[in-house]
């Protein structure tokens, strides 16, 4: 298991237990990334945020103590990551450049895995889309099929999360009814459900590297109403400095959330 100790993104490597075939008893992979996910976890020792899944997951995985984001931006991370070479050797920095074409034809570790006979698959944000991965999240180099994208990705900047002024809202904190949400779900829903049905769908015969990007935690903070209604409420208090809380009460959305 890697986890970045930065603000970029978490990445689990699993190697299946049934191998792809008895004579090359090939393992297949399912690579798991999770948007803007720091080490604030239970098993690194975090004594607040409950994380029971990824908990026991690192119970019986290699934890990394010393990982560290190439570079405080998603999309050369991603990059760095996925070629194993640095954003100076990239030449990305920001999402507008594409490595194949401004730096190297660099092979990435799902092309590697494609190069070996392995049937490559990627869901969701894996690549940086846009410019960074030539629009195409780098296919057909680094995946067998064309990369699969929740259709309700589109609607992640949509004003959802009612404030207490009334009104709608993009960046806040909200539990929301999956079912009145634009298409009836939420992004990663759509992601688990498609790595699911190809997990399902897989067949012994070839090895599959299935690469999942969730979009979460990244902003906007917007969850399930089902993942808070059974959960114990905390009540937590902020103590900031005279000085500090008018700078934070001008915003009407946090006013009642801090106080001294």
């Amino acid at each position: 298991m890697f986890l970045s100790s930065q603000r970029c993104i978490c990445i689990l490597i699993i190697y299946t237990l049934t191998p792809a075939s008895v004579e090359t008893k090939e393992k297949h992979v399912l690579f798991i990334m999770a948007d803007d996910l720091r080490t604030t976890l239970g098993c690194y020792g975090d004594p607040l945020v409950k994380t029971p899944n990824i908990d026991q997951l690192a119970s019986k995985s290699q934890v990394f103590l010393n990982a560290y984001a190439q570079q405080a931006v998603c999309g050369p991370s991603r990059t760095s990551m996925l070629t194993s070479r640095r954003p100076d050797t990239t030449r990305l920095y920001d999402f507008y450049s594409y490595w194949r074409v401004n730096a190297g034809n660099y092979t990435t570790l799902p092309q590697y895995f494609k190069s070996q006979g392995y049937n490559t698959m990627s869901v969701g944000k894996v690549f940086h889309p846009g410019i960074a991965s030539n629009f195409t999240d780098d296919y057909p180099y680094s995946w067998s099929v064309p990369p699969y994208h929740p259709p309700s990705f589109r609607y992640e900047k949509e004003k959802m999360c009612k404030g207490e002024d009334g009104a709608l809202h993009a960046n806040l904190l909200c539990a929301v009814n999956v079912t009145e949400q634009p298409g009836g779900t939420l992004p990663d829903l759509e992601s688990t459900a498609e790595a699911i049905r190809l997990l399902r769908g897989r067949s012994d015969d070839a090895p599959f590297f299935l690469a999942v990007g969730f979009h979460k935690p990244h902003i906007p903070f917007r969850i399930p109403q089902s993942m808070v209604l059974n959960r114990k409420r905390v009540e937590c208090t902020l103590r900031v400095g005279d000085e500090i809380l008018p700078q934070v009460e001008e915003f009407k959305y946090l006013r009642g959330l801090v106080r001294e």
